[in-house]
């Protein structure tokens, strides 16, 4: 398997995988046998985890709530997510107040998004957003998954959960 370029988007032999740090998933190119430990090796090799070994690196499908075990045969057709972290510590904070919940780094922002509506008891049809907790945040994006904003060895991070602040004019 190889690392693909976005150009390469139609070729039914490409899998999209995301990754810390990265907002976007990148297109690999994987063979009819791959599977999550050579994709694993692959991702290494094209510098993507640093100094990883390959059994630090986890895979997901996007929104499972298991890893993929290393002898899985990928899949075209889903979104993959590798991780150094099996799950992420996510605090929420909202108005005056804080929970914590963890989730797997496939967990797309729309999974995380209805958890801090059910458990922060807000109007469902209500347009609520997360944002990352810092100077002049953007909402994250709803089918973006939340570990690519994890970067840090130790799997947590923050967000704001606040009405959608859209100006319209």
């Amino acid at each position: 398997c190889r690392t693909a370029s976005r150009s390469d988007m139609n070729q039914a032999n490409k899998i999209p995988v995301h990754i810390a740090g990265h907002h976007h998933a990148d297109l690999v190119e994987v063979g009819e046998h791959e599977t999550v430990e050579s994709l694993a090796v692959l991702l290494i090799a094209a510098g993507k985890f640093g100094d990883a070994k390959v059994e630090e690196i986890f895979l997901f499908e996007e929104d499972a709530e298991e890893e993929l075990p290393r002898h899985h045969k990928l899949q075209h057709g889903k979104r993959h997510h590798a991780h150094r972290c099996r799950e992420v510590e996510v605090r929420f904070v909202h108005v005056d107040q804080e929970a914590k919940h963890a989730f797997r780094p496939a967990a797309t922002i729309r999974k995380l998004l209805k958890w801090a509506k059910d458990h922060f008891k807000v109007d469902q049809s209500g347009k609520f957003e997360l944002r990352l907790d810092g100077p002049d945040p953007e909402p994250l994006p709803l089918d973006a998954h939340i570990g690519s904003y994890v970067v840090s060895r130790d799997c947590k991070i923050t967000l704001v959960f606040a009405p959608s602040c859209r100006i319209e004019g």
